[in-house]
C-alpha cells in the first residue's frame, strides 16, 4: 500500500490505482446511493467502472469529534478489506482509502472500490443455490462472519457465476465460527433466498424475517434513497422519490385544494376527509375536540398518517397487498398536532368486498389467502370488514384503512380468532356471500395455517 496527499484528502491506496485517482475524482458520476452523509456515485471511466463512497461528517453536528476516538467506518471497510484479501474470501477490489480533518475532527472520509461485473443475488435469473452455500460455508471456515448477509451484499458475475461480498458493514472476524453463529447466519439468509436448510433454520428463518421486516419499515421515515423529506407550500412532507411527479407536487402544495376543489370525496367525516382524482387517494385526519385525551396523546406520538404510512409500508415489504404510501406531512402549532395527511396510490376500478360481484367463492377464497397470510407476517386487524378489502379492476383483493392493524410479531390464536369473528360478522349481513364462508373463507384459511377449523367457528 501507498500514501500520499491529494485532492485535500490523505489518502491510502494500492500502487497501481495512483494514476487513476485524480482522473475517476473528478470524472462526473452517477448517484446510486445518498442520504445527508453518505453518496455512493458510479464512474466509468476507460472502460473501467469505479464506485466513489463518500462519508460527510461534516454534514452531521458534531459527528466529526466523535472519529478522534474510534476508526470511521471506511477505515474499518478498508482494513477489513485487507484482511479478507489475505484470508482468501471473495470481495469486490478496495482500490483507495483517503479522509480529511479538520479542527473539528473528520470532515470527510472516502472509499473507492473497482466496480464487478455482477448483480446483486437477488436480482440473478437463477442463482445456484448450492454455490451460495458452498460461498457461506468458506467465509465461516476462514473465520469470517456477515452478521448482515443479504443477497444485495453479495455479487454474482454475469458470465462466469463468480461471487463476491460487497459492502462489509456487519463482518466480524473470528478465530472460529460457533455452530449457532453459523445456524444463525443461514437463518438470516434463507429469510431473502430459497437457500437448502434444516427445519430448525427454517423455522429460526421465519421468526427473524419478521423483526427484519418491522425494522426495515423505518426506513420510509428517513432520508435515503427512496425516502425523503421535502417542503412543499407550508408543509413539510416525507416523499417517496420515485412517485414524484409535478401532478403530486401539485397535490403536496395545497391537500386541502385538492379536497375541495379536484377530487372525488370518498368520505366526509369528523375523525378524516378522504378524496380520489389522479390515481392518487388523499386522506386528511382531522383534529377531534371531542377526545380531549388524544390531544396530549398526539403531542409525544406519532400521527395517525404517518403510523399509517409506516404501516402500509411494512405490508409491502411483508408481500401483503395495500394501497402504495407516497407520502405524508403533519400540520402542528407548539407540539399539537391540528391535522395529518396521508397520499396513496389509488388501487384503480376497486369496489370492496362487499359491492364486488364476482364469483362469491373466488372472493371469500381471495379473503382468506390475505388474511393468513396477514396473520402469518405477525400483523392483527381488529377492524376486518368488507369496506376495508377492496378488490381491483383485475380481481386483486387489497387491504385499506390500517388503523386498525397492529404488528405483533406473532398473532397468538386469541386474537386470530377475534379478527375473524369481526370478519363473520360482516360475511353475515352479506347475503351472496354468507352462505360460502365456511366452506370457501373459514376452511382454506385454517388449512393455509395448519389450524383446526373448529375452533374458529364463528
Amino acid at each position: 500500500m501507498k500514501q500520499i496527499a491529494a485532492l485535500g484528502l490523505d489518502w491510502d491506496l494500492e500502487p497501481s490505482f495512483e494514476p487513476w485517482l485524480t482522473r475517476v475524482w473528478n470524472t462526473p458520476g452517477r448517484a446510486v446511493k445518498e442520504s445527508p452523509v453518505k453518496l455512493v456515485t458510479r464512474h466509468e471511466l476507460e472502460g473501467r467502472v469505479f464506485f466513489v463512497k463518500r462519508y460527510r461528517h461534516a454534514a452531521a453536528g458534531l459527528r466529526p469529534l466523535k472519529f478522534l476516538f474510534k476508526p470511521a467506518q471506511s477505515r474499518r471497510e478498508w482494513r477489513l478489506a485487507q484482511e479478507l484479501a489475505r484470508r482468501g474470501v471473495p470481495i469486490v477490489r478496495h482500490l483507495a482509502h483517503g479522509e480529511r480533518w479538520t479542527w473539528r475532527g473528520l470532515a470527510e472520509s472516502v472509499l473507492i472500490t473497482e466496480g464487478f461485473d455482477g448483480v446483486p443475488l437477488d436480482e440473478a435469473e437463477r442463482p445456484d443455490l448450492q454455490a451460495v452455500l458452498r460461498f457461506v460455508e468458506q467465509m465461516h471456515a476462514r473465520g469470517v462472519l456477515q452478521r448482515d448477509l443479504h443477497p444485495g451484499n453479495v455479487l454474482v458475475g454475469r458470465q462466469t457465476g463468480e461471487l463476491r461480498l460487497v459492502d462489509l458493514h456487519g463482518i466480524e472476524l473470528k478465530p472460529a465460527i460457533s455452530p449457532e453463529e453459523r445456524d444463525a447466519n443461514l437463518a438470516f439468509l434463507r429469510i431473502f433466498l430459497p437457500v437448502p436448510v434444516s427445519a430448525e433454520i427454517e423455522r429460526r428463518a421465519a421468526l427473524l424475517r419478521r423483526a427484519y421486516l418491522a425494522h426495515r419499515s423505518r426506513r420510509c421515515l428517513k432520508h435515503n434513497r427512496e425516502f425523503a423529506p421535502m417542503r412543499f407550500g407550508a408543509l413539510r412532507w416525507q416523499v417517496r422519490r420515485p412517485w414524484l411527479t409535478p401532478e403530486l407536487e401539485q397535490v403536496l402544495g395545497a391537500p386541502d385544494e385538492f379536497l375541495s376543489a379536484r377530487a372525488r370525496l370518498l368520505k366526509r367525516g369528523r375523525a378524516s376527509t378522504v378524496g380520489l382524482a389522479d390515481g392518487l387517494v388523499l386522506k386528511r385526519y382531522n383534529l377531534r375536540w371531542n377526545k380531549p385525551e388524544n390531544l396530549l396523546k398526539d403531542c409525544f406520538r406519532r400521527s395517525k398518517a404517518r403510523r399509517a404510512f409506516r404501516k402500509a409500508y411494512h405490508l409491502e415489504l411483508a408481500g401483503v397487498p395495500t394501497a402504495r404510501p407516497i407520502a405524508t406531512a403533519d400540520v402542528r402549532r407548539c407540539g399539537l398536532l391540528l391535522r395529518s395527511y396521508l397520499v396513496m396510490e389509488a388501487i384503480p376500478d376497486a369496489a370492496d368486498l362487499g359491492r364486488w360481484r364476482g364469483e362469491p367463492r373466488v372472493a371469500l377464497r381471495a379473503a382468506a389467502d390475505l388474511i393468513a397470510r396477514l396473520h402469518d407476517e405477525g400483523f392483527a386487524h381488529r377492524d376486518l370488514k368488507e369496506t376495508n378489502l377492496i378488490f381491483d379492476g383485475q380481481g386483486r383483493l387489497f387491504l385499506i384503512d390500517l388503523e386498525g392493524l397492529d404488528f405483533e410479531g406473532h398473532v397468538p390464536l386469541p386474537r386470530a380468532r377475534a379478527d375473524l369473528a369481526r370478519f363473520a360478522r360482516a360475511v353475515q349481513s352479506l347475503p351472496h356471500l354468507r352462505d360460502f364462508y365456511r366452506a370457501e373463507f373459514l376452511e382454506p384459511y385454517c388449512r393455509l395455517r395448519n389450524l383446526n377449523v373448529t375452533g374458529f367457528e364463528p
